[in-house]
């Protein structure tokens, strides 16, 4: 157990940065080195607190996971970068080109961050003995937390880079004798067998009462996208692999009266602070705070020439815009008009950027004294929420089936009606390709900016049917694969051959 350790990992910190109300930046009263956290774990807290480690890791410097991923998901072109900001790593991944010299922040940190997860994580499951019977159960319902992180750290993982090491023990962590390795046999060795421990042993209700932990319905969600995955691009399972995405989140639709899921109305109050605790639809998110753990969404949202002088990392795209419904989430989500710079109200296309503005977070914002807005942000990063479960039954039944059927068409009526949707426009085709198609379109307006889009897109091979003039001409295209360079100093360092075309 002592060679190899984590280099990035002061177990003390791990243990106690935390405390059971989340305090990400509490001093640790003492350090423990990693062999006395495995030789003395004496209570279900102290495991507790190292699992609140890894949403530490996760979370990762306030922008690592949340915007990270919305810059992986410009993509889906939904989002648009700075155009004009000087060496803006967004570009190339907007322009689906991310060769292996650019984007270095990006790949990098989400490279890091997810291995920290996994790392942190094997280090929980591996070294913490649990008591026989009875006294067992409560250890293995937090340990079950390590296995859903480390789940979900691959799941990311291989969607973005493909094939990767399969390390499961405290032991290694540098990947440097370590080969890639297939990304379906990381599904079936570690992704899916995780899960499998995360969904006996999670309890009903998380841990915390909140989304912040994840409960037996989040990772039966995490599954369902699994199978929903694998049946798409790159292992094409097909039917069979829909079918087990259907009966899997069907089993959470079935319950989710007893779980006290629903979907939130109106659609506003997902995304107000005073709010963000509440796990009627969060099933698992980070819980962002000014101070601790913040996001960025504040300043990276609002141009150089809006009234709170931003940052404009981020606008919305025009057509995209455009051609979302005019619905509450429409409403909320976007802003079109506003005051600038100088006092004066303009609409987008006066802007100097000529796009729309997201501002789905806006109840995020924080402020100084003097009602400036700051650099960091509260809130939450969502992860999945239950219109994710209903979105996912009604794509994932109809394609395993080839038919729309009444639960199908429910799930995807009620998120449009929460959206406020006209009777006359909701969606009523029994036609399986038409349903679909209304189905995928639903997913990127009801999940917009959530980190999905690409990756559905992606899933579903649609990067060249959306977007023909910049796929066609793409790194992707050419080398028939959706991956990003794996890091640099990670293929050197381990001899690796990396992703074709970089």
């Amino acid at each position: 157990m002592k060679k190899n350790i984590i280099k990035f990992l002061a177990l003390g910190a791990l243990l106690f940065s935390t405390s059971s109300c989340v305090d990400l930046n509490q001093e640790p009263d003492s350090f423990m080195t990693e062999e006395q956290y495995i030789k003395y774990p004496h209570s279900v807290d102290a495991v507790g607190k190292s699992v609140y480690g890894l949403y530490h890791h996760l979370w990762s410097g306030n922008y690592d996971f949340s915007c990270r991923l919305i810059r992986y998901n410009t993509a889906a072109r939904d989002v648009v970068p700075n155009m004009v900001k000087p060496n803006n790593d967004m570009i190339p991944l907007y322009d689906m080109n991310p060769g292996a010299g650019t984007v270095v922040k990006d790949i990098e940190s989400m490279w890091s961050n997810f291995w920290k997860v996994i790392g942190n994580a094997n280090k929980v499951i591996e070294g913490t003995p649990i008591p026989e019977g009875e006294a067992g159960k409560p250890y293995k319902a937090v340990i079950a937390e390590a296995y859903f992180m480390r789940a979900l750290s691959y799941f990311y993982l291989v969607r973005i880079f493909g094939d990767i090491p399969m390390e499961t023990t405290s032991e290694a962590v540098e990947h440097v004798n370590s080969p890639r390795v297939k990304v379906e046999e990381i599904y079936e060795k570690v992704i899916l067998k995780d899960l499998e421990f995360a969904c006996t042993y999670l309890p009903n209700k998380s841990r915390t009462g909140s989304s912040d932990t994840p409960s037996v319905w989040a990772a039966k969600t995490l599954r369902a996208h699994v199978y929903l995955t694998m049946a798409g691009w790159p292992l094409k399972k097909g039917k069979p692999y829909y079918a087990k995405a259907a009966e899997a989140t069907k089993d959470i639709i079935d319950h989710a009266t007893a779980a006290g899921l629903d979907l939130v109305k109106p659609y506003k109050n997902l995304w107000l602070e005073e709010l963000k605790k509440d796990p009627t639809e969060h099933l698992f998110a980070v819980h962002n705070k000014v101070g601790t753990n913040p996001s960025q969404y504040g300043k990276s949202f609002y141009p150089g020439d809006h009234k709170e002088k931003g940052w404009g990392d981020y606008f919305a795209d025009k057509t995209f815009y455009e051609k979302f419904p005019d619905d509450t989430r429409k409403e909320w989500n976007f802003t079109a008009e506003w005051v600038n710079d100088k006092g004066k109200t303009i609409d987008y296309t006066q802007s100097a950027a000529g796009l729309p503005l997201v501002t789905k977070f806006k109840d995020y914002n924080s402020y100084n004294k003097k009602n400036q807005l700051l650099q960091l942000s509260n809130g939450l990063t969502t992860v999945y929420r239950y219109a994710d479960v209903l979105l996912m039954y009604a794509e994932a039944s109809t394609l395993a089936t080839d038919r729309v059927d009444d639960l199908a068409k429910k799930c995807l009526q009620d998120i449009q009606k929460r959206a406020g949707t006209d009777e006359a426009d909701l969606t009523n085709t029994t036609d399986a390709t038409e349903f679909d198609k209304a189905v995928f379109a639903e997913r990127g307006w009801e999940l917009y900016v959530e980190g999905k889009r690409w990756f559905d897109i992606i899933r579903r091979e649609k990067a060249g049917e959306l977007f023909p003039d910049v796929y066609n001409k793409s790194i992707y295209k050419a080398n028939s694969h959706y991956y990003l360079p794996i890091p640099i100093k990670e293929v050197q360092m381990a001899g690796w051959q990396n992703n074709p075309g970089y």
